[in-house]
């Protein structure tokens, strides 16, 4: 389901940059921004799961008494 709304949406953002009525280099402005926001969502979401991931491991390494 989540995916499948990722999809609708970036499919419509990128339709209605297409539909805009505007020079091409607006355009072309508009979807690298678009794709670079997308890129970035996936990169902060990443490595906030990691960190969460490190963090679990840490605390599970301090209650075992093992040194990390």
């Amino acid at each position: 389901m989540a995916w499948s709304s990722f999809g609708l949406a970036l499919l419509g953002m990128f339709i209605g940059i297409i539909n805009l009525e505007e020079p091409l280099s607006v355009k072309g402005y508009y979807a690298v921004t678009a794709l670079f926001l997308t890129m970035s969502s996936f990169v902060l979401q990443k490595t906030i799961r990691d960190n969460t991931e490190d963090e679990g491991s840490l605390h599970v390494h301090m209650e075992s008494g093992e040194e990390v």
